[in-house]
């Protein structure tokens, strides 16, 4: 049972690393870097579901959901959003890079409150949606 626990864990592990270091291929990537306005602001309203999501998770008392939820929400979407954003405005799209990848997560991890991760959730999407002018 512990060797399928070691296995299991390193899967998960090894591919959390291969995600993090350009598992994504050329076209991929410069996809998201090449993004129309248009399509990052529809990757900011799937960003905001994942958040929405991700606080009801937690409400349900199912932090790793939350936090992988968040996750997921930052690989597949917001990571979509940069490039553009990175054109327009490249401080705001630092600070929503490091505030969902980041921030939100460890409050997510270190246990925060379902009224803190809220609270921060509602500070994102205030970023989200001026990052949303920004694309117009």
């Amino acid at each position: 049972m512990k060797l399928r626990s070691a296995l299991v864990s390193f899967a998960f592990v090894s591919g959390l690393g291969l995600a993090g270091c350009g598992g994504e291929s050329k076209s991929e990537e410069a996809a998201g870097q090449s993004g129309t306005p248009a399509q990052a602001r529809a990757e900011i309203g799937e960003v905001r579901k994942a958040l929405d999501t991700a606080v009801a998770q937690l409400r349900e008392g199912d932090a790793k959901a939350a936090d992988n939820t968040v996750s997921e929400g930052y690989l597949e979407h917001f990571e979509k959003v940069e490039g553009p954003l990175g054109k327009v405005d490249g401080e705001l799209n630092e600070k929503l890079e490091d505030s969902i990848r980041e921030e939100l997560r460890e409050k997510i991890q270190d246990g925060g409150s379902v009224a803190e991760v809220t609270q921060l959730v509602s500070a994102i999407k205030t970023d989200l949606a001026t990052a949303e002018q920004k694309l117009q």
